[in-house]
């Protein structure tokens, strides 16, 4: 592939934002209470009912917000752990970061809601409304669009069909005009002899951020994109009735599940590049945050695929077997470690991947795919050290940062995308509890 004039790729995406500007314009146990602090006493608990659960999600959603500047749409100054320098892509507050927290912001705000509390809905409707209910700029970069979640869910509340109009214009343009790369994980080499993962890649520049340049994430090539990709689509085919944006979604997704499966292990790699890597121990590199991606994001694709689709059982079969051996990898502290299969090489409490991963299992046994019985154990086992590392502030630890592979992690790590996943398992879990 030819690189591409930076100048010239930099209009494209800006075009195509202005484009859609323009369019725009037109079972339980007995109580466990952790014991952090007596503050966080009555505030925090593991216990598997109703209140407790409800409880403890006011209390971390509540720290994360008061973190948050209303002028900038940004957390800012408050952890050296959850640091976003303010020249990279990730810090961008309609990107991938942003969007994965605002998901499970979302479910939360609707549960707060049938409860008689819609201040969180209302924090989001002015986050999505400060946004013009516009994305990031790389149209065809599903870390990009993710956030068109939030607008779908604020659709779905409130029944606003102006803000889904900055995001049927995109997805309209990438319909129009389809990106036909490969998926094959390949950076564009500054150094042609450089390694990969320690070559210097180029970057685009929008807005005072670099965005790096990998030619297959203009299509879902990596894990997470199966998080943040298809669930935007098939959920705008399900509000709107237009069938073309499930089929692309559809497609799409085969094609990237199909090469990143290990049939095997029945799990998933995070991308191309570690289909030959191994860990010292000789096992596979699996991802828990990356294969975390994977079965959260299919949790809330079932939601969006019709019993009669042709297809529905096989999403339904490659569910049911990932989490079958995810089990298996669960430690003794509920959580998973960074790498899945090798949990001695990261041997580190991570709590990101392992709330998508539990988010997973009680989706799924609410969805009616996975047995209770068989389950609910690892999901209380789950959310026991999920709390467990809730901070007495209400601070969510153990977060391993911003990455592709298994790494580091302290109790002080945190990111918002971590309280995401905290979120969807909590409501997940409400609807499980007593």
């Amino acid at each position: 592939m030819t690189l591409i004039n930076k100048k010239k790729l930099s209009g494209l995406y800006l075009g195509a934002i202005s484009a859609a500007v323009l369019a725009f314009s037109a079972c339980s146990e007995q109580p466990k209470t952790v014991q952090a602090s007596s503050q966080a006493a009555s505030q925090v608990s593991d216990e598997l009912s109703k209140q407790a659960v409800y409880q403890t999600m006011k209390y971390v959603s509540d720290w994360q917000m008061s973190k948050f500047n209303k002028q900038t749409n940004l957390f800012e100054g408050y952890e050296e752990g959850a640091f976003m320098s303010a020249d990279q892509a990730d810090s961008h507050p309609q990107g991938w970061v942003y969007a994965s927290f605002h998901v499970g912001m979302a479910k939360w705000a609707k549960l707060a809601a049938e409860q008689g509390d819609e201040s969180y809905f209302k924090q989001l409707a002015d986050i999505a409304k400060r946004n013009q209910y516009l994305f990031a700029p790389r149209i065809y970069n599903a870390d990009d669009y993710a956030i068109g979640q939030l607008y779908l869910d604020l659709y779905d509340q409130y029944q606003d069909p102006s803000v889904l109009e900055p995001l049927k214009t995109i997805f309209d343009i990438i319909l129009l005009s389809p990106s036909t790369t490969d998926l094959y994980f390949k950076k564009i080499k500054v150094d042609p002899k450089a390694d990969q993962d320690n070559n210097e890649s180029p970057f685009d520049e929008f807005e005072g951020r670099q965005f790096s340049i990998v030619p297959c994430k203009s299509r879902w090539c990596w894990a997470d994109a199966l998080f943040m990709g298809p669930p935007v689509w098939m959920h705008l085919a399900k509000v709107t009735g237009e069938q073309k944006y499930f089929d692309f979604a559809n497609k799409e997704f085969w094609e990237t599940a199909n090469l990143l499966w290990d049939k095997e292990d029945h799990l998933f790699f995070r991308d191309t590049r570690f289909f030959e890597r191994r860990e010292a121990n000789g096992e596979k590199i699996i991802w828990a945050r990356g294969v975390g991606w994977v079965v959260a994001g299919l949790a809330r694709i079932l939601e969006n695929v019709p019993a009669e689709h042709p297809q529905r059982a096989d999403y339904e079969d490659i569910f049911k077997k990932v989490m079958a051996r995810l089990v298996t990898a669960q430690q003794d502290d509920g959580l998973w470690r960074p790498s899945v299969l090798a949990p001695e090489s990261q041997p580190y409490k991570e709590t990101s991947g392992t709330a998508l991963i539990a988010y997973a299992y009680a989706s799924g046994i609410n969805q009616g795919l996975l047995d209770k019985q068989t389950y609910l154990p690892t999901v209380q086992k789950a959310w026991s050290g999920l709390v467990n590392a809730v901070q007495p502030d209400g601070k969510l630890g153990w977060v391993q940062q911003i990455g592709h592979a298994p790494d580091t992690v302290s109790a002080d790590d945190t990111q918002i995308y971590g309280v995401g996943g905290f979120l969807l398992t909590g409501v997940e879990l409400y609807k499980l509890a007593n």
